[in-house]
């Protein structure tokens, strides 16, 4: 998991390692909401959540903890959530309206009893979402109340929003800057075939076995298969099979 740049130290420790006690010291610190972090009083929506998600994972990864109350004044209150709720039941909501490569969980955190009295006998969730650069930009599956089909989603202070062309640039850069490419690998038969290629390719024929007076069958040979040649093919040869050896899981 990637840790944003220049967060709160509290969220960058429960980022890298979501435990009870990282969500605590989280909020206690009350660092209030980030680019990379969000409170919720109850879970959102499901097209709403989808938005926060897409957005998160586009602007590099982040938090939604379930279970916080905001006041007008920004102030925040621990207040737990009523039920926990099945995880596959979230996903389900959810899972319709963001590309199947978005990376995420969804963790659970009870303190029936905590020194930080404001947590104590009181239950949270929280969603964590990744962040991948190779698979940038991230869109919108399909259609919904909050959600438009293809677009892209960043976030902005502590808002999801569309982004702009600048903004959606930017997301191709940090792409391209990752030397990933998604284009669709061969076919085994075409790995296959391309492996039958090399091996014909590959040295079986010693000059000794040449006629002794073909002098011209010799200058070929020797020409088209110098040692230098006989390594390159044979080198490929066996990269090549295991390159196979992977696509069939061996």
């Amino acid at each position: 998991m990637t840790i944003p740049k220049k967060q709160h130290e509290a969220f960058a420790k429960f980022f890298e390692e979501p435990t009870r006690v990282a969500l605590r010291n989280l909020l206690k610190d009350n660092i209030g909401e980030t680019d990379n972090l969000d409170f919720k009083e109850a879970w959102p929506e499901s097209t709403k959540l989808a938005k926060h998600i897409l957005a998160m994972a586009n602007s590099g990864g982040g938090v939604i903890i379930v279970g916080i109350k905001q006041s007008d004044k920004n102030s925040l209150e621990a207040i737990g959530v009523q039920e926990i709720k099945d995880k596959s039941d979230i996903f389900k909501q959810f899972r319709s309206y963001i590309p199947s490569e978005v990376s995420l969980e969804i963790l659970d955190f009870s303190y029936q009893d905590s020194e930080y009295e404001k947590i104590k006998n009181k239950s949270f969730q929280v969603l964590i979402v990744d962040y991948n650069p190779e698979i940038l930009p991230l869109l919108a599956k399909k259609t919904g109340k909050e959600i438009k089909q293809n677009c892209v989603y960043i976030r902005k202070g502590t808002n999801s929003e569309e982004a702009n062309h600048e903004e959606l640039q930017r997301l191709i850069n940090s792409r391209i800057e990752t030397g990933y490419s998604s284009s669709k690998s061969l076919e085994l038969s075409e790995h296959l075939d391309q492996l039958k290629t090399l091996d014909l390719a590959r040295p079986r024929i010693k000059s000794k076995i040449l006629p002794a007076g073909d002098s011209f069958l010799k200058d070929f040979f020797n020409f088209h298969h110098s040692q230098d040649y006989n390594d390159f093919v044979e080198n490929l040869y066996h990269q090549k099979k295991r390159v196979i050896e992977r696509e069939i899981g061996i």
